[in-house]
């Protein structure tokens, strides 16, 4: 006996569109209004576009903490403008008018990266050996120190 086999032509399986036009949700949503609900006199923002919900509701982060067993404030000032400004990278960067510590924090970890791996070549790890020439390094990242910390104070212009 032979084997039919039944196909339909013209149909072709597609994902459907998610109808985002029926879904609503009242904006911004803050850690605050979590389990809450919206007042009956407000209304939900309707945005067409990831450029305008930005736009719309300029998403920002303003982290604050005491750190330390003396009680540092350690600050992060974050504006988010776009999808980019959400990657790791650009968190890490300083934008003018804000404090962002995330920023120095990173700084501080890659200069002692690069000075680990200057520790690790011969011509350094051979001065280091004499105590003599140790003194002089360690007088000399002093002094850098010393003129770095000066310039954060403001009390020596950046030339």
């Amino acid at each position: 006996m032979p084997v039919v086999k039944v196909t339909r032509t013209g149909v072709t399986a597609a994902p459907r569109d998610v109808p985002t036009d029926t879904t609503a949700t009242v904006l911004p949503m803050t850690i605050d209004r979590v389990g809450q609900e919206a007042p009956e006199d407000e209304l939900p923002a309707k945005v067409t576009s990831i450029a305008e919900a930005f736009k719309t509701f300029k998403p920002a982060v303003d982290f604050r903490t005491q750190v330390g067993e003396d009680g540092t404030e350690f600050v992060a000032q974050l504006e988010f403008n776009s999808l980019k400004d959400f990657d790791p990278k650009q968190i890490r960067t300083r934008t003018p008018g804000k404090r962002n510590d995330i920023a120095d924090l990173h700084n501080r970890i890659e200069l002692l990266q690069r000075m680990r791996e200057s520790f690790s070549l011969l011509p350094v790890r051979r001065a280091w050996d004499k105590t003599g020439d140790r003194a002089e390094i360690m007088r000399a990242l002093k002094d850098f120190t010393d003129a770095v910390q000066r310039i954060a104070d403001g009390k020596e212009s950046a030339k």
